[in-house]
């Protein structure tokens, strides 16, 4: 498995060098960046996933039918078929997200292990460099079947960039330091970039479905930017709540138009309404009875808003290299919130899970 992992990894790389060097070349065959597309548009992130494998969990269903049945239908769209293709896999993947913290969580209530707690967490990190790596391939898809230029698309590309760049020193990689709040400002900001590119695609690659998918991708970016920030909080209710308000949105926004305006035949959308419905209904209970006490346990053990000093507090005195002398007392304070009940290491764990820092 690493083998091939690894492998995957080269021909992507290898796929975004030749991305690179074609588009260079064919600005120097049209007499350079004027006018067409620039450089910026077809530069997928270099930044790679270390597994783009299925995170087993309650979306499983859903994805199985976004790739296993309504891809193949998409692809066969006139003109932006493979574009629409691949933005359908990147919803499917940025749904992983969902199912790597959930089954995080559900392995920290069942085993209180933080070790086992951040190598499930490792798959958010990971769906969400699949989910930019899957879209970043769609635009560039897109913009070579485009005859003009495709408003917001280098924007879009260049913030899916940074965001793979961010998650990948951050919440996958060896890099420490990282902040939470900037990934999720990130997540807000290629959510509202994509939806504004949603709206605004020319002729010949205003399709519908592949309208409605783009902005799909960016309701689900919008939406993750709140499931880690409610992680990061320590917010068990809320965390249910806007996972399950994503999923009804989802399968909301597909219901709204017929299939056949989409462009699309009248069983195509129908078992992935279906899907995402169910699953709202099995993280509204399940997600919740899960994440609200043992979010609250951790956070009774991190001292959090009680006599042990905020969170806030605690997390900044934790930080390596403060040496601020108004730490002191957040460090005893921190020593005796902690003393006896294995929180510490608790706490080393969801600091490296999330780069370094949570928003407070």
């Amino acid at each position: 498995m690493e083998f091939q992992n690894k492998t995957i990894q080269r021909r992507r790389q290898a796929w975004a060098i030749a991305v690179v060097v074609g588009t260079a070349m064919w600005l120097s065959a049209c007499g350079g960046g004027s006018g067409g597309v620039d450089s910026e548009v077809l530069m997928p992130p270099l930044a790679t996933a270390k597994s783009c494998n299925n995170i087993a969990g309650t979306l499983d269903a859903v994805q199985s039918t976004l790739l296993g049945q309504l891809t193949p239908v998409v692809q066969g769209i006139p003109t932006v078929g493979p574009a629409a293709a691949g933005a359908t896999t990147a919803l499917s993947r940025a749904l992983d997200t969902v199912d790597a913290l959930s089954g995080s969580l559900s392995t920290l209530a069942a085993t209180r292990s933080p070790q086992q707690f951040t190598t499930g967490l490792s798959g958010v990190g990971d769906s969400l460099l699949c989910a930019s790596s899957s879209l970043s391939e769609s635009l560039a898809l897109l913009a070579g079947q485009s005859s003009v230029p495709v408003p917001g698309l280098s924007q879009v590309q260049a913030s899916l960039a940074a965001l793979a760049g961010r998650v990948a020193t951050g919440l996958v990689g060896s890099t420490p330091g990282g902040d939470l709040t900037q990934l999720t400002n990130q997540l807000v900001v290629l959510a509202n970039q994509l939806q504004g590119l949603a709206g605004q695609l020319p002729v010949p690659v205003n399709q519908p479905y592949l309208q409605q998918v783009l902005a799909l991708n960016a309701t689900t970016f919008s939406s993750l930017a709140l499931l880690l920030d409610d992680t990061g909080k320590m917010n068990g209710d809320k965390l249910a709540t806007d996972t399950t308000a994503l999923l009804l949105a989802l399968a909301n926004n597909l219901s709204l138009p017929l299939p056949t305006q989409l462009g699309l035949p009248s069983n195509g959308l129908a078992p992935v309404i279906s899907q995402l419905r169910a699953a709202s209904e099995a993280i509204r209970g399940g997600l919740s009875a899960v994440a609200s006490p043992t979010l609250q346990a951790v956070s009774a053990v991190l001292g959090a808003g009680g006599a042990a000093g905020s969170f806030p507090d605690l997390l900044i005195a934790s930080l390596p290299g403060t040496d601020s002398a108004s730490s002191s007392q957040a460090v005893a304070r921190l020593s005796q919130a902690l003393q006896g009940s294995g929180g510490l290491s608790l706490l080393t764990a969801l600091l490296q899970a999330f780069g370094g820092q949570l928003p407070g």
